[in-house]
């Protein structure tokens, strides 16, 4: 019960009243909940890569368990500052809860984070699963990385790719 009402105090937060019954609204359920847990928020359901992206059989079950707490966003929960946050960073970058931008950014974070592949790797099997339009999958790659600070390690990485550029780029300039 308590990991269900953190995330009826998430979408309390932002005014998303869901409907249990409507499909759209589980899926920007499960797709939300899915990067609040990637991001740290830790509300306690294991995900796997579904169909329409990451999903949670016991998410839905507690959603159609408590549905009226849902639906009424009931809670007794009180989120810190940091979860206030983070919910409030997906509802932004999501274009307010929008299902296809939600589908993209939860399922390229769940392959990118969760199955530990690299951006590309992630982006290129992304692609595979979901045959949106290049500006759609474009558009929720770039909202999901601004979800997920650059760790130590990636900056590093940058770093070294940019480099690369730039000696290529001096080198370039020598030539002309």
């Amino acid at each position: 019960m308590e990991r269900i009402e953190k995330i009826i105090a998430c979408f309390k937060e932002i005014g998303f009243k869901p409907k249990i019954n409507e499909f759209q609204d589980r899926l920007v359920i499960q797709k939300a909940v899915c990067l609040l847990d990637l991001m740290g928020l830790r509300p306690g359901y294991k995900f796997s890569l579904y169909v329409k992206g990451p999903y949670s059989p016991d998410l839905t079950k507690d959603l159609y368990d408590q549905k009226e707490a849902v639906q009424n966003l009931k809670s007794r929960c009180v989120l810190s500052g940091t979860e206030r946050e983070k919910i409030l960073k997906v509802y932004d970058l999501s274009n307010h809860l929008e299902p296809k931008l939600l589908e993209i950014m939860a399922t390229y974070s769940f392959l990118w984070k969760k199955m530990n592949l690299t951006s590309k790797e992630a982006l290129i099997n992304l692609k595979k699963l979901k045959p949106y339009p290049e500006t759609q999958i474009a558009m929720g790659v770039s909202r999901t990385k601004q979800l997920f600070p650059p760790t130590e390690k990636e900056i590093e990485e940058m770093k070294a790719e940019f480099k690369a550029w730039e000696d290529a780029s001096d080198s370039d300039a020598r030539y002309e």
